[in-house]
């Protein structure tokens, strides 16, 4: 073992090393982020973003009173956190703005008619762009932000998931994942590369969904399966594996999340039980909205399950008794 002024060359040697991979680490992220156009630099140093996003397709004003009441109760219980509500067109002013040195992602998010997958990709986009929290017009906040996060995680989380169903090994539905994670409600730091490789694989997905179709972006007809891989909560779950994965140069899969009772982090990611953000369903052993563990109710309101984007079987076992 080496002793006196041959130790501590070992030490200062072994301390530049660390240094430079950590240099190196940052510099591969804020290549990534480059690489998606955005138009202002990121801190992804920096604290979590304290914005809450929603969409609505038209004015809030036009909303049922249930959806603007959940609004009001975004802003009375997290008062610290400025509420950003994007209407379709601001979606597109949005991604203009922020995206500008990215054409490719201008064009194509603007030039999608099909509503949920712009619902979706949007999500991804203002997290990546500015980071903070985005949930869906239909949730309602059941504790306050500053609570999601353990205190003991609190200064190494730099995104939050959760547990939207686990089917404890067995067999999912055909087209359903082991376990999955929702993509209604998602904390993230701006400029993060989960949000940015989602962003990657979701266009990849999306240009490959016209090219099956033989249509231009304008004329998709995404159905349930369509919408659950390309950019719903199933390309989210395998994209945070993927991200994970290489993070941690080890295999993480749905064996690391299955049976949560607890918030568990990996890597920077804390993955929260399915009581969190998917209380209310009659499966995965999730609790009740009333159950202490419970962030974020979810009412499972949403115009995707009509139309061309119906449930199936599989959607219909997937919420089973979801509350109204």
């Amino acid at each position: 073992m080496p002793h006196g002024p041959k130790r501590l060359r070992v030490l200062v040697v072994a301390t530049i090393v660390v240094v430079i991979l950590i240099l190196l680490f940052r510099v591969s992220v804020l290549n990534q982020i480059t690489d998606l156009g955005l138009s202002s630099a990121i801190g992804f140093d920096k604290p979590i973003r304290h914005k809450i996003w929603q969409t609505t397709k038209l004015s809030p004003m036009s909303l049922e009173e249930k959806d603007r009441r959940n609004l009001e109760k975004w802003d009375a219980m997290n008062p610290k956190w400025r509420h950003e509500i994007l209407t379709d067109g601001g979606c597109d002013e949005y991604v203009r703005d922020r995206f500008s040195k990215s054409p490719d992602i201008v064009s194509l998010f603007t030039g999608l008619k099909d509503n949920i997958l712009r619902a979706d990709l949007i999500r991804y986009l203002v997290l990546l762009g500015d980071g903070g929290i985005y949930s869906d017009i239909d949730t309602e906040s059941l504790r306050p932000i500053e609570k999601w996060i353990p205190q003991e995680y609190k200064d190494v989380t730099n995104a939050v998931l959760g547990v939207e169903y686990d089917t404890f090994g067995q067999d999912p539905a055909p087209a359903l994942l082991i376990v999955q994670f929702v993509n209604w409600t998602i904390m993230s730091k701006g400029g993060h590369p989960l949000m940015n490789l989602t962003v990657r694989n979701a266009i990849r997905a999306i240009r490959a969904l016209a090219e099956k179709q033989h249509v231009s972006l304008d004329h998709i007809q995404a159905n349930f399966n369509d919408v659950l891989a390309s950019t719903g909560p199933a390309l989210l779950t395998t994209a945070t594996f993927e991200y994970l994965s290489k993070a941690t140069s080890t295999e993480v899969s749905w064996l690391n999340v299955t049976g949560l009772t607890a918030p568990k982090l990996i890597h920077d990611i804390l993955i929260l039980p399915v009581t969190a953000f998917g209380n209310g369903q009659r499966h995965s052993n999730a609790g009740s909205p009333d159950d202490p563990a419970a962030l974020v109710h979810h009412l499972f309101s949403g115009s995707w399950k009509t139309g061309s984007h119906a449930f199936k079987a599989m959607a219909e076992a997937d919420h089973q008794g979801a509350d109204p």
